[in-house]
């Protein structure tokens, strides 16, 4: 017997033992994708907050340098300088504006043009140099005679955010008004002080692999010449791009929060391409946010999470190995009482429908043994929706209630089963050797249930709760069909509707009978 339930045991516990595992296990991916999952999240929300303030930012400096060149066009002093073509003058006092926008705005380069897209006046730097890209906001500027904004690449400036204003006077344009600003101090200052890391670079088709190579020898001289597929790298904060980080540089051409690796480290990218005012992509800027220490701390939550599960899985089988008798017995005790539950009307405490179509056949079978006939009573109470409609559902789930104490109290027998089968319809399942018991036994149940006097004054005739009852009997035979006694027992059950309620009526007769007024 003591090895039988070892077996048992045995045979318990190595499910239970890999069920726990492999709960831990899923709780520990779970925990890592929840993790990981948070991590992207702020990581989206953090990436959707800087472009939309790049884009502020950008937005901001061009109303800026709009405004500043507005206030140039009503300085009467420089018109007339121009005008008189004192290019001496003109250049003493345009630099004395470009120190207090320098200072004050940090614009970083000032032109005055001529209509024929001359370099009159270079106000921030005298000495000549070759642009390496057409400056598109100047030609459209020109062509529009209307003040153009865009970002544009030069051999001394990087990337620059440019306005250009014309000025115009008795309805012609005298000169155009240029102001620039290297927009990778603006976007480098905002990544700096949230701690992220950034890589700008430039589209190929911009500048050839000789004038880079150029501009990478007037700027950044220490840094040695870099290039992807279709960008080269103008300026990058991370020291290093290891071949990892540059195939995925290559590979995805647009990022929205992807995980990549470089040197070690753990990072989420984002790409923002940025454009020319006719709309021409000038490159790219990758924003990568470092979430190494993120995941230093994802690692050790899964750590510990794996040292707890573990703990607790051999607490469990200890646990396990002292109760197991008490807790099979409590097991069974709750399945018995779910089944239980799972038969019985919630209201009543009467069997309900399901019980009966589940067992009905077995407990007439059951019956057979000792007893001759069965009988089917279907009760129904009488104008059930009308007390409904005026007296309330509570109310009405109360005369259920009553109804079926009546009901039990009156049915107590081994061979009688009670159930709910519908709102307010019963069905009782009697088995007896005498024939006329079913029949006598509803008559009895109609007259008690009247003689509770449950008011119900919308009963007409009666006042008074009542119960309208179809009832069959049948002798127990081994191919008796339940269907036709339930239907038989409705049949007769409508007959008693139909003759006044408050009866009992057998199918096989189709007698009605009166409950008497005594």
């Amino acid at each position: 017997m003591q090895l039988k339930q070892f077996n048992i045991l045995i045979k318990l516990l190595f499910p239970m033992i890999i069920g726990l595992f492999l709960i831990s296990i899923i709780s520990i991916g779970s925990d890592f994708f929840n993790l990981e999952k948070n991590i992207k999240s702020e990581a989206k929300s953090y990436f959707h907050n800087t472009s939309i303030t790049i884009d502020y930012i950008l937005e901001k400096n061009i109303d800026l340098m709009k405004t500043l060149t507005f206030q140039i066009t009503k300085n009467k002093t420089i018109i007339k300088e121009f005008e008189n073509n004192n290019k001496k003058a003109l250049f003493k006092s345009l630099s004395v504006l470009f120190e207090h926008y320098h200072i004050n705005h940090n614009i970083t380069h000032f032109y005055l043009h001529k209509k024929d897209q001359y370099k009159y006046l270079s106000i921030h730097d005298t000495s000549k140099y070759k642009h390496l890209t057409t400056k598109v906001t100047l030609t459209e500027a020109i062509n529009s005679s209307k003040t153009v904004s865009g970002i544009e690449f030069d051999m001394r400036h990087h990337l620059t955010l440019r306005v250009v204003f014309p000025v115009i006077k008795d309805g012609k344009v005298l000169f155009y008004i240029e102001l620039g600003k290297k927009i990778e101090k603006i976007i480098k200052e905002y990544t700096e002080n949230s701690k992220a890391d950034i890589i700008f670079t430039i589209n190929k088709k911009h500048i050839t692999r000789k004038d880079f190579v150029k501009w990478l020898d007037k700027n950044d001289k220490e840094r040695s010449f870099d290039a992807l597929e279709n960008y080269y790298i103008l300026d990058s904060s991370i020291p290093k791009i290891d071949k990892a980080l540059e195939r995925d540089l290559n590979k995805h051409l647009n990022f929205n929060s992807q995980f990549v690796e470089n040197e070690g480290k753990k990072y989420i990218i984002h790409s923002q391409s940025y454009f020319d005012t006719s709309n021409k992509e000038l490159g790219k800027l990758f924003i990568l946010k470092d979430i190494t220490d993120q995941y230093k701390t994802l690692y050790s939550s899964i750590l510990e999470t794996t040292i707890i599960t573990l703990f607790i899985l051999l607490i469990t089988i200890w646990y396990y190995f002292k109760h197991i008798r008490k807790t099979e017995s409590e097991l069974n005790y709750a399945y018995k009482y779910v089944q239980q539950l799972s038969a019985i009307d919630g209201l009543t405490k009467l069997y309900n429908k399901q019980y009966y179509l589940d067992n009905v056949l077995k407990l007439i079978q059951n019956f057979s043994r000792f007893n001759s006939y069965v009988s089917f009573i279907l009760i129904d109470v009488d104008n059930f929706k009308k007390y409904n409609d005026n007296y309330g559902h509570l109310k009405g789930d109360d005369v259920l209630i009553q109804v079926s104490k009546i009901i039990k109290n009156n049915f107590k027998r081994d061979t009688e089963y009670c159930f709910r089968v519908g709102g307010e319809e019963f069905l009782i399942v009697s088995a007896s050797k005498d024939e006329e018991n079913g029949n006598k036994m509803a008559d009895a149940l109609c007259k008690k249930i009247q003689d509770k006097n449950l008011e119900h004054k919308f009963n007409e005739n009666f006042g008074v709760i009542t119960v309208s009852i179809g009832l069959v009997t049948k002798h127990i035979s081994y191919d008796i069909k339940i269907d036709e006694l339930y239907n038989n027992a409705d049949k007769a059950l409508y007959q008693s509707k139909q003759s006044g309620r408050n009866k009992v009526t057998v199918f096989k007769e189709i007698v009605q009978k009166p409950v008497s007024s005594n």
